[in-house]
């Protein structure tokens, strides 16, 4: 009982800090939105992940020594991911809004729980599946029906592709190997760097840097949603599983959705709460069930 109960403490922790860094996520959204209107992709997420390896740097530096073929791997496979997430989501908010986007990316709860037992790390989850229904049921209110098939859409699905891929390479290899979190969250942006960059040499555009919306834009996504954020992800996700982190993961478009309301003035309609209920549905029913 005693260990149950430490256990559940731990799992309890681990959902809160990664609302946290779903908060931080969300908040990316509006903040990018915007910075697409004076900046190229590639441009923005090389400078992203540049400034937030040399943020990391000096907590990692004396940590080298604890790298291993697996870290190293690791970071390869999470880091090259990120760049294609985060160029694909930056090149999908040219074109739709991002609420619309925060929706398709979103989407990833879906494949989630599927590429889950594929990759055999965990059991055929019923309860799991029915709630990333719902879930994807409220997401698709949430956005008012919306959803255009287009270039944007396109890009902001191939995302949601991506980070799902992302959720269980990260499950399996914290799962299995005890890996340093800050060290490997600086092998992962580390590695999303190359793509981006290569992409972004032959553009004009870099004097935009200095603009004080990019400024801001460029710190928070730095140092909040990905150095912070992925810290919390590295060292929290396994604790709680990858299906129940996806479902976590799914609330994405809520704080989406306030922080563009705040930020660029994206207005809420009656479907967005309606949806974003509903969604808040999906993960109770899902904590209820596996407590009980």
């Amino acid at each position: 009982m005693v260990q149950y109960n430490t256990q559940m403490k731990i799992t309890n922790k681990a959902s809160l800090y990664l609302l946290l860094v779903t908060a931080a996520w969300g908040c990316t959204f509006p903040l990018i939105k915007a910075s697409m209107a004076t900046i190229q992709p590639t441009v923005f997420v090389a400078t992203r992940f540049i400034l937030a390896t040399l943020i990391l740097l000096p907590f990692v530096v004396t940590k080298f020594n604890k790298t291993s073929r697996t870290m190293l791997l690791s970071g390869l496979a999470l880091g090259v991911l990120n760049g294609f997430i985060y160029i694909m989501q930056a090149i999908g908010l040219q074109t739709i809004s991002s609420s619309q986007s925060a929706f398709i990316i979103g989407t990833n709860v879906i494949f989630i729980p599927f590429l889950a037992r594929l990759f055999r790390i965990n059991k055929f989850d019923k309860v799991g599946i029915f709630s990333a229904i719902i879930c994807s049921i409220g997401l698709f209110i949430f956005t008012d029906f919306a959803i255009k098939i287009g270039v944007g859409s396109f890009w902001c699905m191939l995302s949601a592709l991506s980070i799902a891929i992302s959720v269980i390479v990260l499950q399996v290899v914290t799962q299995k190997v005890e890996l340093d979190c800050y060290l490997l969250t600086f092998y992962q942006v580390l590695f999303s760097i190359p793509i981006p960059l290569l992409f972004a040499f032959h553009l004009d555009g870099y004097a935009q840097l200095l603009k004080i919306n990019i400024i801001i834009s460029l710190l928070f996504c730095a140092v909040i949603a990905s150095v912070v954020a992925l810290v919390l992800q590295a060292k929290y996700q396994h604790h709680v599983g990858a299906t129940k982190a996806a479902l976590i993961y799914s609330l994405e478009p809520i704080f989406a959705c306030l922080s563009g309301l705040v930020l660029i003035n994206e207005q809420i309609s009656t479907n967005m709460l309606i949806g974003g209920g509903i969604m808040l549905f999906g993960l109770v029913l899902y904590q209820k069930v596996i407590i009980i």
